[in-house]
């Protein structure tokens, strides 16, 4: 029962905006969860018909080391016991749950999707201003994300079957639950990613007008390995970085904190042959996933490639 409940504790809200939205709503024998952007269903073995609030249930479930027994009070609340262990778990009336189902067309999915979304999730916005940006674009063969200062494209292999921009929080518990889709439902602003076993996982979806990303990544570049100690030169800079987080690049060989030679930490690495500046941390996301990359390109957007990946991230100005 607990890998059931897990299943879907992914989609439990945090706070009680809505009713409901801290609860499991628990029926034919499916259990479901909804924070108000996604919902997670699947089945489990409880022939009941009730709403837990779900974070006492689960400390409950948790709890128990032997046979569980439940039933419903006539107060409504949902009795655990196990052993010599009891606990009573506050319920909703069901009416009062914001039900979610899957709506829509189904559509075949006729590839997989997890080692590109893995890719590419660090480089999802966090910036509530543009909230196209805070999920990944799927279009044509292409799945795409942004941070905004930085931009990624990697290629599914196939033709994504619709355009769709998924939020963050669904691209979350795709990578959590680790396992290929076997085929999507769609409507006009929800998607749904069904599962083997009967679960799914349902998603708002944000807008697909983004800017025009072909006019950023479709240029020439010169193409060159970086050197890999420059990673860990990365990490080991950052106490001392300023506040927008930056480091300098230098012709010389050197990557510095410093514009100087007289302030700041820096690393002297000889295979650094062109200057730059950039957002430590902005730049290593880059470069855990790119193999080569254009710093000639400074201070225009550089332009990377990894595997099966390419993108463009934009430098500050020194």
């Amino acid at each position: 029962m607990l890998k059931d409940l897990k299943f879907v504790a992914g989609a439990v809200g945090k706070k009680e905006i809505v009713q409901g939205l801290t609860h499991f709503r628990i029926a034919n024998k499916t259990i479901k969860g909804f924070n108000g952007t996604i919902g997670l269903c699947g089945p489990i073995d409880m022939d009941l018909d009730i709403t837990p609030k779900a974070e006492q249930f689960m400390k409950a479930i948790q709890t128990c080391e032997d046979v569980i027994a439940l039933h419903v009070t006539a107060k409504g609340k949902l009795s655990i016991k196990s052993g010599n262990f009891k606990a009573l778990v506050d319920c909703l009336p069901p009416e009062n749950y914001p039900e979610i189902t899957p709506e829509g067309e189904k559509v075949a999915l006729n590839g997989k999707l997890l080692q590109a979304i893995k890719s590419i999730s660090p480089f999802i916005s966090e910036d509530a201003s543009r909230a196209w940006s805070r999920g990944i674009l799927f279009k044509g063969q292409s799945a795409y994300a942004t941070n905004n200062i930085a931009l990624v494209e990697s290629w599914l292999g196939f033709d994504f079957p619709i355009t769709v921009n998924v939020p963050k929080a669904a691209i979350s518990e795709l990578i959590r639950i680790n396992e290929e889709p076997e085929y999507l439902q769609v409507s006009e602003n929800r998607i749904t990613f069904h599962f083997s076993g009967n679960r799914w996982l349902c998603s708002q979806t944000y807008s697909t007008e983004w800017p025009d990303l072909a006019n950023v990544l479709n240029k020439e570049s010169i193409q060159s390995k970086f050197p890999k100690l420059l990673v860990q030169c990365l990490e080991d800079l950052k106490p001392f970085t300023d506040t927008f987080d930056r480091v300098n690049l230098f012709k010389e060989g050197r990557i510095s904190t410093s514009e100087t030679d007289d302030g700041g930490a820096e690393y002297f690495i000889e295979d650094i042959v062109n200057d730059g500046s950039f957002n430590r941390q902005h730049l290593l996301t880059v470069l855990e996933v790119a193999d080569t990359i254009d710093f000639t390109a400074w201070p225009s957007p550089c332009l990377f490639y990894g595997d099966n990946i390419r993108g463009a991230i934009i430098g500050l100005r020194k």
